[in-house]
């Protein structure tokens, strides 16, 4: 099984790219790359996640797997930039959540 991803590995500030303000947001292009480095990315934080027993995922924990088996498989919600736009930040929302789950998991046991 893998490890969860660390600040290091760049997940993080694909995150925050992602999560930029309206003002800043990327091309149709890049969001297109974006979205795709973050099903990359976010599928095997999700798998960290999911491995996990059942009783021991907190209802939150739960939540954001379903959001990530929805959102991942579904795709945008609409057609055009706008719709990539905002598939892409949802992404990035529930792998900032999946994030910090794989690391409380890690964190608690390594106690």
């Amino acid at each position: 099984m893998s490890q969860p991803q660390d600040d290091d590995d760049g997940t993080t500030e694909l995150v925050a790219h992602a999560l930029a303000e309206y003002a800043k947001r990327p091309s149709p292009e890049d969001v297109a790359r974006l979205v795709d480095m973050l099903l990359t990315r976010g599928q095997d934080i999700h798998d960290i996640v999911a491995a996990r027993p059942r009783q021991d995922l907190t209802a939150g924990a739960s939540d954001a797997l379903y959001e990530w088996e929805y959102f991942s498989r579904v795709g945008p919600l609409g057609s055009g930039p706008h719709a990539n736009w905002n598939h892409c930040r949802a992404l990035a929302r529930i792998i900032k959540r999946l994030m910090h789950m794989a690391h409380a998991h890690t964190t608690a046991s390594a106690s």
